[in-house]
């Protein structure tokens, strides 16, 4: 039996989202296909408005200036929501709402509060919904296929390094060095991303994949690297680490740190640990490689002047990805249409979103207070 196609509307191509990234998926799969962009013309700036109606001239498919207009067309199935992250909770309840199924770009709201009301309107519309960022990569999914072997005994800890090489450290001179604050609701500026959040995200979904829900939470991140992190008071780089339910340890690093620092746009390694044997799974090349720090900083790799701290560029590589899909994104659309199909939960869920930055959040008052945060949930 063949699936039906189902039509995709892409909400908004603000360059703090990984909307860019979906459009080639959606365009490709055979049971997906863009019928239009959207956005709500009077709530965003003339760049964003002025991106989103190129992007729909690129795709050959209409602009609407309400979110509401594309909620209202009969052919539209998927709600793609890409927004600022203090919009997308509004946006996914609103598309939930309209009985739509949703794919959602790392976050459902700027709070905890947001994310919940995400989880209640899916629940009580019965719609779909997927998180595709953080389950279906190459490295969780190297990291579960091990764990299924019991090759390892039986696990006692996992660690994860995801670091971007983005970004050109200079030297934060005359600027006081201060203790990290928390978000209190503001997660980005103009600039510059909050790199726990942003980074970090990426490593608590694979101790979510390993581990059972954390019962504590430590985390850090007054070491900078970053003259615009420094003046906003917000960290480049962080470690976080937690206990599960079971005593096991989760611990990860995150942040950006500079484009002369990787062959391949920065490490994304896994070290399991387990009874029988510990494994180091490297998701960007085999594990034996070899690469001279003048081979970077020779190629010119600056950042674009219009995108310094490269938020919607990505990181320089001289060096392919191994996977043909290191993100994990086709997979992520092949579970989705599948989860419609059969009218199921996709394997990452907008539940595990909202547990996803229930962790980091831990790790902000963590870091605040500087001490371990406890009883989660």
């Amino acid at each position: 039996m063949t699936s039906p196609s189902y039509g995709v509307v892409l909400l908004s191509f603000s360059r703090h989202s990984h909307q860019r990234n979906f459009v080639p998926g959606f365009a490709a799969h055979p049971c997906t296909h863009i019928v239009a962009v959207a956005d709500d013309d009077d709530a965003i700036d003339d760049e964003l408005r002025r991106v989103n109606r190129q992007r729909a001239d690129e795709l050959e498919v209409p602009y609407l200036p309400t979110v509401a207009a594309a909620l209202d067309r009969s052919d539209v199935d998927i709600v793609s929501i890409a927004h600022d992250i203090e919009r997308r909770a509004e946006l996914s309840i609103q598309a939930a709402t309209a009985g739509k199924h949703l794919w959602i770009d790392k976050f459902l709201g700027a709070t905890l509060e947001e994310c919940d009301e995400v989880v209640t309107a899916v629940s009580r519309a019965g719609v779909r919904a997927i998180v595709p960022s953080y389950h279906y990569g190459s490295l969780v999914q190297q990291s579960l296929a091990l764990l299924d072997s019991g090759r390892l005994g039986d696990l006692l800890g996992v660690h994860a390094d995801i670091l971007f090489s983005k970004g050109w450290p200079e030297d934060p001179d005359g600027v006081e060095r201060r203790q990290p604050t928390g978000p209190a609701g503001r997660w980005k500026y103009a600039e510059v991303k909050r790199e726990l959040l942003t980074v970090g995200a990426y490593g608590v979904g694979l101790l979510q994949a390993c581990l059972e829900p954390p019962r504590a939470v430590i985390a850090h991140g007054g070491a900078r690297f970053f003259a615009e992190h420094e003046r906003t008071n917000t960290e480049d780089f962080a470690t976080l680490t937690m206990t599960d339910a079971r005593g096991r340890i989760g611990s990860l690093s995150a942040g950006r740190i500079g484009v002369a620092t990787h062959p391949s746009g920065g490490p994304a390694l896994a070290r399991l640990v387990g009874t029988r044997a510990t494994v180091t799974i490297d998701a960007k090349r085999p594990g034996i490689r070899t690469f001279l720090r003048d081979e970077i900083t020779g190629a010119d790799l600056r950042p674009p002047p219009d995108d310094p701290m490269q938020w919607a560029s990505g990181p320089p590589a001289l060096r392919p990805p191994v996977s043909a899909d290191p993100a994990g994104l086709l997979a992520a659309l092949d579970d989705f249409v599948s989860a419609l199909d059969e009218e199921r939960p996709p394997a990452y869920s907008v539940t595990h979103a909202r547990d996803n930055m229930e962790i980091l959040l831990a790790g902000y008052r963590s870091m605040v207070t500087g001490g371990e945060v406890v009883h989660l949930g």
